[in-house]
């Protein structure tokens, strides 16, 4: 073979394999885009809090008290489902170990408390008293019953108690604490309206569906972080053997009474009866 026979020889290799190389390749990137324009697009839930959002929920499980920071001037109380059952019943009928959630909150002057009532099919009628005053309750808030709510504006530093009117099995009395600070040195009352405030407040829902109530609330403009229990029933149906705590806060600019609607209206929706 001469010199010239060589090297066409040579340069038809070199040709047939850079088509094979090219080949591979388009086949490779057909390929993957086969894979990608082939799969539906995945639905991304919303994130379910950061590890330093979700360490209230629990906190306030574990210790039974929440301690509000200084932009928070609306506290929404959660009296859970089947709250007005207490320990020692023949057969547990609560779900949490708390009447309250949370039983205890540390609050700065001029805060607004607000109960909300999540005890399906059960009216309640709080009373506040200061723990320095044994003469009369500063604040009674009426019957009101399931997913309705009721306020008051704590404007004195001090140490006060609130309880349900209502005596249930055993004896067992509802109660709570609220202990108001004055962190701000400002002696001046705060006032009732509370419009352009931060809320933050306490929600109880079945684990079993929690994707779906975490998409709601956040839907609804409400951010939340969570805490997963075991309830003390022990399971039932429609809500089964786990609940969850949410601590929810409403965005600044939504005030209290359309953070309250929401709140009633996610509230009926949910499987406790």
């Amino acid at each position: 073979m001469n010199k010239i026979q060589s090297l066409l020889a040579s340069s038809l290799i070199v040709l047939s394999l850079t088509s094979i190389g090219l080949n591979l390749l388009f086949n490779d990137v057909n390929a993957s885009a086969s894979v990608s324009t082939g799969s539906p697009t995945e639905i991304m839930q919303p994130s379910v809090a950061n590890d330093s959002a979700s360490s209230a929920a629990t906190d306030i499980f574990s210790s039974e008290q929440y301690t509000l920071s200084d932009n928070d001037k609306n506290l929404v109380i959660l009296i859970p489902n089947e709250g007005h059952h207490g320990p020692g019943e023949d057969d547990e009928a609560r779900f949490i170990a708390q009447s309250f959630v949370p039983e205890t909150a540390v609050i700065n002057k001029g805060t607004n408390v607000i109960w909300f009532n999540g005890d399906v099919g059960h009216e309640h009628d709080i009373i506040v008293t200061s723990n320095s005053e044994s003469v009369s309750p500063i604040y009674q808030t009426g019957e009101f019953t399931e997913f309705e709510a009721r306020n008051y504006t704590f404007n004195d530093v001090g140490e006060f108690s609130y309880a349900d009117t209502v005596e249930y099995d055993n004896g067992y009395i509802m109660r709570g604490n609220i202990s108001v600070t004055d962190d701000s040195g400002s002696s001046r009352d705060l006032p009732q309206t509370t419009q352009d405030s931060e809320t933050v407040g306490i929600l109880m829902v079945p684990t079993q569906d929690i994707s779906q109530y975490t998409s709601d609330l956040q839907n609804r403009g409400l951010v939340d972080s969570v805490h997963n229990f075991q309830d003390l029933r022990g399971g039932q149906s429609g809500t089964g053997d786990e609940q969850t705590l949410i601590v929810w806060r409403a965005p600044t600019n939504m005030q209290i009474t359309s953070a309250l609607s929401q709140l009633s209206e996610f509230s009926s929706q949910l499987p406790y009866s």
